[in-house]
């Protein structure tokens, strides 16, 4: 059975939008020069924020009622993380 978390949705966890930072390694990944150094990357993430932990968040890119399984699923260790925003998705009366 799927975990309940914030109920702001209509299967019971909210929207987030996370701003966090990964780790980056160039694709051709020897012979670097000193120009070619990589560094992390500012990333993006819109979900259904399934999971919560003191040391990480999980979020889903899409869930399946049905079948009770979640697709595009990413665990972000807090410390990565510059902000999470929950999206407004109009409440908890089963209006849409």
């Amino acid at each position: 059975m799927f975990e309940q978390g914030c109920p702001d949705t209509r299967e019971g966890y909210a929207l987030v939008f996370v701003d966090w930072v990964d780790s980056c390694e160039p694709q051709d990944n020897s012979d670097i020069t000193a120009y070619e150094l990589p560094e992390p990357q500012r990333i993006f993430q819109c979900g259904f924020l399934i999971h919560e932990e003191e040391s990480h968040i999980v979020v889903a890119g899409a869930l399946k009622p049905q079948n009770e399984t979640y697709d595009y699923v990413i665990s972000i260790p807090r410390v990565a993380i510059v902000s999470i925003r929950y999206l407004n998705t109009g409440g908890c009366d089963g209006e849409d």
